[in-house]
């Protein structure tokens, strides 16, 4: 890894962390309060909704923005031609969800669905305006401005929904929460790079991005849909309440995988496309990044799978109680899916779209088992220990991939990735035979001290990471003191 990269790559990393760790704190409080302030039907119909707006996030860009990092100069005009195709497209596509609404209320049932699903029909031209902005800050590995970017935006929407729910507007407060959150997140985005859009197009250029872009696209699609096939199923399945519960524990949970997967990705494939070139840099980037996320996400869930009980009660309210077991299944896909995001852009920074693009054909039909298992037990408990297995078996195709065409060793992929994770597992078989007898503050922080020792007996890399982060932290509070 050249030092110029490394240092932006390091740089970028630190940011991108600090930015997700201050963007989820005040996501998890905004979400604390509206938690209180609204009932589980309320977020179920929502979750509802967001569906079908989410799933349009993937089609704005065709994968042009991948395509536009991945690649090493870019000229102004396909810039600006890429500006307007996404444009065009996410107002075509506010067209089809409010067409669409009164359709999506009937399959759910529920009247109310359609309504919230028309307003939130304006978030799609919103985010399109912004998103070649996003590509360039990437792209020259910004992250000091995305991280702002990302805490003020969700910190003036969350400000918005909680206005909202305390003048009771009830579901409408979470749909204003999601509107001003992207109008916010898009005007600051312009005020962070001075690139503005030209009267300009070049249709050729659009082509010639589509060969490298097109694969992308279709796999982020697949990946969009797939992945809300557990709301729309458990939505049409079993009750409202029931998808607010599983929503708000998946919520927990992807805090702590934006805080972790979203990060990695977001910086490694600009990284790794810089090193693209250069196979000894390439591995030895990719295999510390690897060894780093796994000591640290395992000292960051476990803890956390502890206190579940705790966090969601003291958090929430009793009125969450079920969520607690949902969430506690659903942290064991957080051990994996850094590490598949990581490959992913492995395989992407590589040029290998179309690979890719095929991995994500067997994801898309693991995605399809929970449903098969739900159907048949009729749980939701079931349903969320289903969705692990599938992670968890995409993780392994993606090693076994990666080491087939990138040459990036499968055993020592599985090494750095299973003993980190030993003393993790004994905690869990004695926390599950003795949890009457334990508490679970003092059990959380005799893992976390525990697992720290045993990285420092291994001398794993990420026990010094984390050992310089605090060290850093406590100099400049010292100088911050004096």
């Amino acid at each position: 890894m050249s030092k110029e990269v490394s240092n932006k790559t390091k740089k970028g990393l630190y940011w991108d962390l600090a930015g997700s760790f201050f963007r989820q704190f005040s996501s998890v409080f905004i979400s604390i309060i509206l938690a209180r302030l609204l009932s589980p039907e309320e977020f179920g119909v929502v979750g509802m909704a967001l569906v079908f707006v989410s799933i349009t996030e993937v089609f704005i860009d065709v994968g042009f923005t991948s395509g536009l990092i991945q690649i090493k100069e870019v000229k102004d005009i396909v810039y600006s031609s890429i500006f307007f195709v996404n444009l065009g497209i996410s107002i075509f596509l506010s067209l089809v969800i409010i067409l669409i609404a009164p359709y999506v209320a009937q399959f759910y049932r529920e009247p109310q669905v359609g309504t919230v699903l028309i307003y939130l029909a304006l978030i799609p031209p919103i985010a399109a305006l912004g998103r070649v902005q996003s590509t360039i800050l990437t792209k020259n590995m910004d992250f000091k401005s995305l991280s702002i970017r990302d805490i003020l935006s969700t910190f003036i929407g969350g400000a918005a929904g909680v206005t909202g729910a305390i003048l009771g507007m009830g579901v409408f407060s979470l749909v204003l929460l999601q509107v001003i959150r992207v109008l916010a997140d898009t005007i600051l985005l312009w005020l962070s790079t001075d690139w503005r859009p030209k009267w300009e197009f070049s249709g050729k250029e659009v082509q010639s991005l589509l060969g490298y872009s097109s694969y992308v696209f279709f796999d982020q699609a697949l990946r969009q849909i797939f992945n809300k096939i557990d709301t729309i199923f458990i939505g049409k399945v079993f009750s409202t309440a029931t998808l607010g519960f599983y929503s708000r524990a998946d919520s927990l949970k992807s805090q702590i995988d934006t805080y972790t997967t979203n990060s990695l990705r977001k910086v490694m494939f600009p990284a790794l496309s810089a090193l693209q070139d250069n196979q000894h840099s390439f591995e030895k980037a990719y295999h510390r990044a690897f060894n780093i996320v796994t000591g640290a996400i395992v000292l960051l869930v476990g803890p956390i799978y502890f206190l579940s009980e705790e966090i969601i009660i003291g958090l929430l309210g009793a009125k969450w109680r079920p969520s607690i077991i949902i969430f506690q299944v659903l942290l064991f896909s957080t051990l994996t899916s850094p590490h598949i995001g990581m490959m992913a852009q492995a395989v992407l920074a590589k040029g290998y779209s179309k690979l890719k693009f095929n991995i994500g054909l067997i994801q898309r039909f693991l995605k399809l088992t929970p449903i098969a298992f739900g159907l048949l037990f009729g749980n939701v408990e079931i349903f969320a220990m289903a969705v692990v297995g599938a992670s968890t078996t995409v993780f392994f195709v993606y090693a076994f991939v990666v080491h087939k065409r990138l040459n990036l060793d499968f055993g020592r992929q599985m090494k750095d990735f299973f003993v980190p994770n030993i003393l993790f597992f004994a905690f869990i078989a004695i926390f599950y035979f003795f949890r009457e007898y334990i508490n679970p503050w003092i059990y959380a922080a005799l893992f976390f001290i525990s697992n720290m020792a045993f990285l420092k007996i291994l001398k794993h890399e990420s026990y010094y990471l984390i050992k310089d982060t605090f060290k850093s932290v406590n100099q400049k509070i010292s100088k911050f003191k004096r």
